[in-house]
């Protein structure tokens, strides 16, 4: 019968060393023990390992349980249930336990060490991605729940800057026809004006800001210019509102503002109003031809009001006072009117 250890030409098979040689040149960690604890195969990888975790050789298998869950030379236990540690180079190891038979039915005991490390890696930033999506969904929700009272406050402090001008109008109208003795018709015209503004604000209590805001834009801005001549300034328009409704309706509030601004600071009798669009956004410039601020311009209610509308609806506003007062607002096409 052939011998199955022996190769053609007389050299050795498989053998006990070429077995061990094997087993040694293997990347990974493996040992066997008999039944009662004792090492009969332990490759070079484990040994290397252990002695890192020691500073001794393998001996017996109840070393190897040991020093997995209590490790020494500066070996830290990542994940005791799984038996994960993290060696000093930086490495990340998995040790497993198993039982196994030969063919003769004589058992066994088996430590695998794997070396997971591109594993772990990859789990930690996994952990770190779930943990910032987790954040983000938090944040998301909490937004989501404050969302009716962020509209129900920016619809309110749109409906105050709009009452805030049209009563400001409305006392500069009063004033100057009161100062100038003017008719009793005119009078009755200050009056007629402070109804219907009175009736504006009982229909919008009623309907809600967004509703009352649908009116046509050219009427609003017509009768923003008829109030304004009322009060005793000429508004000068230089191009059209933008067809679309947000940036027309924060020209049409800053128009009212600095109108009423330019009556009673500045004396002004003109409203200079330049509207220019372009590359998907609307420009606004607005000068007056009453007296320069002989200081650095203080943003009122009017004008702080208007500059969070403006950047909420993702534009910028600009206020100069030298050589005179201009006004200038750029503004997306498309955007929030707040």
């Amino acid at each position: 019968m052939k011998d199955w250890r022996k190769r053609p030409g007389g050299r050795a098979g498989i053998n006990r060393m070429s077995v061990k040689e094997s087993l040694d040149n293997l990347p990974s960690g493996i040992c066997f023990a008999r039944e009662n604890g004792t090492l009969i195969l332990c490759n070079r990888q484990m040994q290397r390992l252990f002695r890192q975790i020691t500073g001794t050789d393998l001996q017996h298998i109840s070393e190897l349980r040991r020093a997995i869950l209590q490790p020494g030379g500066g070996v830290q236990v990542l994940d005791a249930d799984r038996h994960i540690l993290l060696f000093s180079e930086g490495r990340v190891w998995q040790f497993t336990e198993s039982a196994v038979s030969d063919a003769r039915g004589c058992r066994y005991t088996q430590v695998l060490a794997q070396d997971i490390t591109e594993l772990a890696d990859r789990r930690a930033k996994l952990e770190q991605e779930n943990s910032a999506l987790h954040e983000a969904n938090a944040r998301a929700r909490r937004l989501y729940h404050e969302l009716d009272a962020l509209v129900r406050e920016e619809e309110t402090l749109a409906m105050k800057m709009r009452v805030h001008d049209e009563i400001g109008v409305r006392l500069l109208s009063a004033k100057k026809a009161l100062e100038e003795g003017a008719p009793l018709a005119q009078l009755q015209a200050c009056g007629e004006a402070w109804s219907i503004l009175a009736g504006t604000l009982r229909a919008a209590d009623e309907r809600g800001p967004k509703e009352n805001g649908r009116a046509s834009l050219r009427e609003e801005l017509d009768e923003l210019v008829r109030c304004a001549a009322g009060i005793g300034i000429r508004i000068v328009m230089d191009g059209a509102l933008p067809e679309s409704e947000a940036p027309a309706h924060l020209i049409i509030a800053a128009i009212r503002i600095c109108a009423t601004n330019a009556v009673r600071h500045a004396r002004a009798d003109r409203l200079f109003v330049k509207i220019r669009e372009g590359a998907g956004t609307a420009a606004v410039a607005i000068t007056n031809n009453g007296d320069a601020p002989q200081r650095e311009i203080a943003e009122g209610g009017g004008l702080s009001g208007l500059r969070r509308r403006t950047e909420r609806a993702g534009g910028v506003m600009t206020v100069t006072g030298l050589p005179r007062f201009q006004l200038t607002l750029t503004l997306p096409e498309e955007g929030d009117p707040c």
